[in-house]
């Protein structure tokens, strides 16, 4: 492996980190935080699920709303860390970035994988896959059931979500059924954005292995995945035959070894011109996070992201 790919792989792991771990630089995200934006409304703590195994801190979602008038779409967000840190909770800014410009957003938390093997400060059990995706179709599908009650559009219902919200988003659209499990079927997803994510599992453990060690791979892939045997069904990639849900795969320099590899795999997929891909290589895995969760401030990757819904809503 080329030294340049391992300092890219390092790159974006140490950057999800940072991301992720429950006290970290996040001042900007939670300071931004702090006070709604004069162009939203906010319901918060909503449970989107209430089973036998229901967990009172993560089944639940927050709904960013317009102030005014009626959502044209409405996107179930999906945060990052690495699988097994972060909330919801962090992720209100980027919501009220695109619902101060007409978008819902419902910002979902989910139950987490083990993390000590990045920081001690994070638990040393919890779920592997399916158990995450699981918990997202169980959100979708409450949008799905109950979003008129807030004024929502469920023929214009989107998913989106970061770095592990990416790979959990483009799984929810591309293998249905998480969502056949919740009596939903696929053509409930309106369109698809996963940003800075991984959708090639087997590739995503071998690159972390070889760039990171195996003592980082068994703990963080493995700890997620489970045995490799398994990770071709965790893989986004392994269901495109047939895949014809809008997608926009958005990647910065950083995941773009991640990205770059999905895409080589679409191309021979001709069937599926659905998907499409952006690349902010001059940002960084924590930059372009910031980025979209500062809804003061302007954002490429986020008007891209709204121009990718008002196009598929016009189609």
């Amino acid at each position: 492996m080329k030294l340049s790919a391992e300092k890219l792989i390092a790159g974006v792991f140490a950057s999800s980190l940072v991301l992720s771990c429950a006290n970290a630089p996040l001042a900007l995200a939670h300071e931004l935080a702090q006070d709604e934006s004069a162009h939203t409304r906010t319901v918060m703590d909503l449970a989107y699920y209430d089973g036998a195994d229901f967990d009172d801190r993560r089944h639940r979602l927050n709904l960013v709303l317009p102030a005014e008038g009626t959502p044209r779409a409405t996107v179930l967000w999906i945060h990052g860390g690495a699988w097994a840190a972060g909330d919801r909770s962090r992720e209100m800014t980027l919501a009220q970035g695109l619902a101060d410009q007409g978008i819902a957003v419902a910002v979902m938390s989910y139950r987490l994988s083990p993390g000590r093997w990045m920081s001690e400060r994070l638990p040393d059990e919890g779920i592997q896959h399916p158990e995450h995706i699981r918990d997202v179709a169980r959100a979708f599908a409450w949008l799905w059931n109950n979003g008129a009650d807030h004024g929502l559009d469920r023929d214009a219902l989107f998913v989106s979500g970061y770095s592990a919200g990416g790979h959990l988003s483009a799984l929810l659209a591309m293998d249905e059924s998480y969502l056949a499990e919740q009596g939903l079927d696929g053509n409930t997803v309106r369109g698809a954005i996963p940003v800075a994510g991984a959708y090639d599992i087997e590739n995503y453990y071998e690159l972390i292995r070889e760039g990171l060690g195996e003592e980082v791979a068994v703990g963080h892939v493995l700890g997620v995945f489970g045995p490799s045997e398994g990770h071709a069904a965790a893989s986004p990639a392994s269901y495109l035959d047939g895949y014809d849900t809008p997608t926009l795969i958005i990647s910065e320099g950083e995941s773009a070894i991640y990205t770059q590899h999905f895409e080589g795999i679409v191309e021979e997929h001709p069937s599926n011109d659905v998907i499409d891909f952006v690349y902010f290589s001059e940002e960084t895995h924590n930059s372009l996070f910031f980025q979209l969760a500062d809804a003061e401030a302007s954002s490429a990757a986020r008007d891209a992201m709204v121009s990718f819904i008002d196009q598929t809503l016009r189609n």
